[in-house]
């Protein structure tokens, strides 16, 4: 769209108060003023600057983005043909936008304008429209009468008397010792019961909110160009704008939103005022879009010490939203990038037509999740995440292992949520024994009682749920036996096969009494199981029958040091449907791609010179744990989370060192070739002991599993104390 041109704002200005006092419908001014300016307006910013006299004149404000020469315009107008009572109530809602989006020059203009006609605002006002902004909860028309009064009568019903009415106070420390003056008057409590129930303390608590907006200051804008600049020109981005293959049609419409509300907005603004959706805007930009042009340019990542790794800022600087903007971060288009798309002319591109959700790739989704988790407040080590999900994609069975309070639970939680899963938490008990307590049993009258998750399967089970999530955690699982109580599913999950391109199992044999209600039962392609353990005196450990058909993920690293300084990224959930998560492998020989089968193949004689060390010690794995690997492996592949070798390491500690223990001298020969295997020849550096020497070794050199290493360092540090190792704290 061109240039808001002078005389585009004045036809905007008679058409909007000729709709105001009902002489022309919306519909129709908006039909001639598109007309009459086919290139110089869309619809929908017609259609705004068509109501906003009528906003204006009711001295209501707006969170949307508004062309500064038409706000003053309007004003002005509205001052000289309404007289000072219209007026203010137009220069206040006019301020109010000002304040919100920072603009300092129109602040000034308005100002500048005010003084010239001598207004000034009214308290009760400025307070009114400040409560009708307020996103994150819309008030009642009668609510904020009910608020107002109570400020306005608030003298006269405690008998007291201020140095100016509570309403035109806006001053922190003034609105501060008359607040703290009431609250500690005898009578303030029987007066705040008797109207309405406690509108006076409600009025107050929102005043102190109001006063604070008043004064608040501009956050400042993250990162700064000391902590990271891209150095993108004008010129770079007015080529990269007229690249198709950078700039799909999702991307322009999404940048063409941006731009058209000034350059600063949060994504629930764009979603408000131009359709789509808060992921549409927050996956073409911050994602897609940031992503292609940070690997164009061979750029570094943004990275934030809490957070990790960040790719918006190649197009943005972001910070907190003030409390009337929709949304908790703003985004704003870094110069080069806003005056290229002023050049380029990219309004054009906010045409309307069918939503198209932008496909975000397993690595973009990734990425918000991490997100997400961290916006919670919640920080894991490493590849955590991505191991997590890896995990979960190669098979529906995970345990998470660590000490108390580490945030294993937490994290199964946060995963579902980021992903718009369902969730279920299930305490183990310690005197469960059986499957019965899991999927049920008859009881004496005959009667079948249910187990702790056959509803929930049941549920998952059902064809309008099928392409949704179901994460089922078994909450310190090992509490009471596993091979016990888990013994069905167990064998059931090794039935998994495709049938009518869904993976199916086979059916989980119920007593006949269920059969009424739940018919033939089945682990559905949408249920993950994740079992949170620790493993210390009061559990029992793990036999091979339940390590090999799960990969065991443990982790102890927990930051206790919360930044509080740290810039926080609006972060929603995803909705994303089973495939996300869906196994891609059942079978080795039919599922792997004939593309994939040297990978495959280099793996299994990888896996099968760790099994020749194994073997020695009478601990080496067989085909199921090796299929599982490879699976694993593919997915990342696929997914181009984790590096191969790093994938390989996470493998050997989940799904190989897991079962190691023992006190034979067997047991320490393994481990020393095991070491070499996955570091290198640590002999011969020192005159220590063996897990001295494997210290030195892995904290000066290079190791290619670093993690096993570290992890078997410490399994034979643990033998040469004890004289018994394993896996496990």
């Amino acid at each position: 769209m061109g240039k808001m041109t002078q005389e585009l704002i004045e036809d905007l200005y008679i058409r909007g108060k000729a709709v105001h006092k009902e002489e022309i419908s919306l519909e129709r001014a908006t039909e001639e003023i598109l007309n009459m300016y086919p290139d110089n307006i869309h619809e929908s910013s017609a259609q705004f600057y068509l109501s906003l006299y009528s906003d204006l004149i009711k001295g209501r404000g707006s969170t949307w983005n508004q062309n500064s020469d038409l706000l003053i315009y309007y004003v002005r107008h509205i001052i000289e043909e309404n007289g000072k009572s219209d007026g203010t109530k137009a220069y206040e809602g006019a301020l109010k936008f000002a304040k919100a989006k920072s603009r300092k020059s129109l602040i000034a203009s308005l100002e500048k304008l005010a003084a010239e006609f001598e207004l000034s605002l009214n308290g009760r006002l400025s307070f009114e429209s400040w409560l009708n902004m307020l996103p994150e909860k819309k008030y009642s028309e009668s609510t904020i009468y009910r608020y107002v009064r109570a400020l306005e009568k608030a003298e006269e019903w405690l008998g007291v008397q201020f140095t100016k009415p509570i309403l035109d106070v806006t001053g922190i420390e003034e609105f501060s010792d008359i607040d703290n003056h009431i609250k500690t008057l005898p009578n303030y409590e029987e007066v705040n019961q008797q109207h309405g129930h406690g509108d006076l303390s409600a009025a107050l608590s929102l005043y102190k909110k109001f006063v604070e907006f008043l004064n608040q200051e501009e956050e400042a804008w993250w990162p700064s160009l000391d902590e990271y600049n891209p150095e993108i020109s004008k010129e770079q981005w007015l080529e990269l704008l007229k690249d198709r293959k950078i700039f799909t049609d999702n991307a322009y419409f999404a940048i063409a939103a941006m731009y058209d509300f000034g350059g600063t907005a949060t994504c629930r603004q764009l979603e408000e005022k131009y359709g789509r959706t808060f992921d549409f805007y927050r996956a073409s930009l911050g994602v897609q879009l940031a992503s292609k042009i940070k690997n164009i340019f061979d750029l570094l990542y943004c990275v934030n010490e809490k957070d990790g790794n960040k790719v918006w800022p190649v197009l943005f600087q972001g910070r907190k939203a003030s409390g009337v903007e929709p949304g908790n971060f703003v985004w704003r288009l870094r110069p080069e990038l806003f005056e290229a798309l002023k050049e380029f002319g990219i309004e054009r591109y906010l045409e309307e037509g069918e939503e198209e959700v932008p496909e975000l790739s397993i690595k973009e989704s990734m990425e918000l999740i991490k997100e997400y988790i961290a916006s919670k407040g919640f920080s894991y080590d490493g590849e955590l995440i991505e191991n997590f999900y890896l995990s979960l994609k190669s098979k529906p069975f995970v345990i998470l292992a660590g000490t108390s309070g580490t945030g294993k639970t937490r994290l199964v939680r946060l995963f579902a949520e980021a992903i718009g899963a369902n969730y279920k938490l299930v305490s183990v008990r310690p005197d469960w024994s059986d499957s019965s307590d899991l999927f049920g049993h008859v009881n004496l009258k005959g009667e079948f009682v249910p187990g702790a998750i056959i509803d929930y399967i049941h549920e998952a089970a059902k064809p309008e749920n099928i392409n949704i999530p179901y994460f089922l955690c078994l909450d310190e699982m090992n509490l009471a036996r596993v091979e016990y109580y888990l013994s069905d599913f167990l064998s059931i999950i090794e039935t998994r096969h495709r049938e009518d391109g869904r993976v199916v199992t086979d059916e989980i044999i119920l007593d006949k009494a269920a059969s009424v209600t739940y018919g033939k039962v089945i682990l559905p392609e949408n249920l993950y199981v994740i079992g949170t353990v620790n493993m210390d005196e009061t559990t029992f450990p793990f036999s091979k029958k339940v390590l090999d058909r799960a990969n065991t993920i443990e982790f102890s690293y927990v930051d206790l040091v919360p930044d509080f300084s740290e810039v926080l990224e609006e972060a929603e959930a995803q909705n994303c449907k089973n495939d996300f998560l869906k196994t891609d492998y059942i079978t080795l020989m039919s599922d792997t791609a004939t593309e994939d089968r040297q990978f495959v193949s280099d793996i299994c004689f990888e896996l099968q010179e760790i099994n020749e060390i194994l073997q020695c010690a009478q601990a080496h794995i067989g085909y199921r744990v090796r299929d599982e690997i490879i699976f694993y492996m593919l997915n990342n592949k696929k997914a181009e989370l984790l590096d191969t070798n790093l994938a390989f390491d996470n493998e050997i500690m989940q799904k190989i060192l897991p079962r190691i223990q023992g006190s034979s001298a067997s047991i320490k020969d393994m481990l020393c070739e095991l070491f070499k295997k996955c570091a290198g020849d640590y002999t011969g550096l020192s005159q220590a002991s063996v897990s001295e020497q494997m210290q030195v070794y892995v904290e000066t050199k290079d190791c290619k599993y670093k993690k096993s290493a570290e992890k078997i360092c410490y399994m034979m540090r643990r033998f040469e104390e004890d004289g018994f190792t394993s896996y496990w704290l």
